[in-house]
């Protein structure tokens, strides 16, 4: 089921996170946290540890990653990445914590997904 895409050599070799608002598809907008991990990106949401929700997602399931171009596809007006999925709607996420982090998710994502990690 598996394949060299999901390889654990290929992701990230520590967890890097982002305070980031998602949306999947046409979904409500959601605030929290995305961590990038060795396997899978993680995004968490939720005021405390009883209310945390959490969604992963192998980086196997991912198809591309792009900056969003459209106005209509970003959240807020803010940078966003739009990240297609394998037989799901895109989740676009835009990074609120600092400048640059929403292209540093996209070239990190790319750089997973095709192999290629970057150091």
């Amino acid at each position: 089921m598996g394949s060299e895409r999901d390889s654990v050599a290929s992701a990230p070799s520590r967890s890097v996170s982002y305070a980031v608002l998602w949306r999947e598809g046409d979904g409500p907008v959601k605030a929290g946290k995305l961590v990038l991990g060795p396997a899978s990106l993680r995004l968490e949401s939720g005021a405390s540890r009883n209310r945390l929700t959490t969604e992963s997602l192998r980086y196997g399931e991912l198809s591309s990653v792009a900056k969003a171009r459209d106005p209509a596809q970003r959240i807020h007006g803010r940078p966003t990445a739009v990240v297609r999925r394998k037989n799901r709607e895109p989740l676009v996420i835009a990074a609120i914590d600092r400048l640059g982090s929403a292209d540093e998710i996209v070239e990190r994502l790319n750089a997973t997904i095709s192999g290629r990690m970057q150091p």
